[in-house]
């Protein structure tokens, strides 16, 4: 859904605003939201297309937009909502020591993290609390047992999947390949695991998902929390770091198509993981550079 108006002939001056960050100042004679608008400039007519407007603001600085989606509004029986939009890459690829590694856009937007008797159990995260979460990229399966031998000084057997018993091992492991592709790659916040996993790419991220997987946050109990947190970041320290789960499972004769589950985190058992990438702030050269490699 859009903001849109229709304004008659009038004498105010406005200022707009194009996509370009181009702006024109004068007297609107005229808009049509599907078409265009007519905006008089020392007493010349320009018609602009619609489609190029970024917004209309009048010099008494009341605001306008145009063009801008409504934010979908997350409701208390749904478990998120994508609210990002924007131009990104639906995917890219990384390519570390001769080993491909698939990254997977995950769309930010709202979330009621925790267990909601449907999407995930056994969270110990009562009451149920809204995050945001910014876009980001995640990889869709393990690192490959190939490039862990590289990565590391450890005798790996090639032909399972690899795993390590350590969150600080992991930590390290990822810290090598972001300095491999020189892009800043990390374990996921709690928070962007659980939203991923309940998003509309769980299946891409999660498909070869056999056991519990380490994300960045120490682990502690939720407290009750009034407002909404964007990219929740967890406790400052602590003793053990969260895992979680992803699989089917019954309960009480219902079927839980997402059973996510949150972990004691103990640091000494063994722990898959996936590696992350953030969709924040990136400059328009970086998307460039994106576009072009996906």
């Amino acid at each position: 859904m859009f903001f849109s108006i229709v304004v008659s002939a009038q004498e105010k001056q406005t200022v707009v605003t194009l996509k370009s960050g181009a702006e024109l100042k004068g007297v609107i004679k005229s808009i049509d939201p599907t078409d265009a608008l007519i905006i008089v400039i020392a007493g010349v007519e320009t018609t602009i297309k619609m489609d190029n407007v970024a917004r209309i603001e009048e010099e008494t600085s009341r605001t306008v937009v145009v063009n801008e989606p409504q934010k979908p509004q997350l409701s208390p029986n749904m478990k998120l909502v994508v609210t990002d939009n924007a131009e990104y890459p639906d995917s890219f690829t990384m390519r570390v020591f001769g080993t491909d590694l698939k990254m997977i856009l995950v769309r930010g937007g709202d979330m009621n993290m925790g267990f909601d008797g449907e999407n995930s159990m056994d969270m110990r995260s009562e009451p149920v609390h809204k995050v945001t979460v910014t876009s980001f990229y995640i990889s869709d399966t393990f690192v490959p047992s190939v490039l862990a031998q590289k990565l590391t000084d450890k005798k790996i057997n090639t032909k399972w999947p690899y795993h390590e018993d350590r969150w600080q091992d992991i930590n390290d492991m990822i810290a090598k390949i972001s300095k491999e592709v020189g892009m800043p790659l990390r374990l996921p916040l709690e928070a962007e695991w659980e939203y991923a996993a309940c998003s509309k790419q769980q299946k891409l991220i999660f498909s070869k998902c056999s056991n519990n997987e380490f994300c960045f946050d120490y682990l502690a109990d939720f407290e009750k929390i009034q407002e909404t947190v964007v990219d929740p970041t967890g406790p400052e320290d602590g003793r053990r770091h969260v895992a979680r789960y992803f699989g089917d499972t019954i309960r009480n004769g219902k079927y839980l198509h997402q059973s996510i589950e949150r972990k004691a985190g103990k640091d000494l058992s063994t722990k898959y993981f996936k590696y992350l990438i953030g969709e924040r702030n990136l400059s328009d050269e970086e998307l460039i550079w994106l576009d072009a490699i996906s």
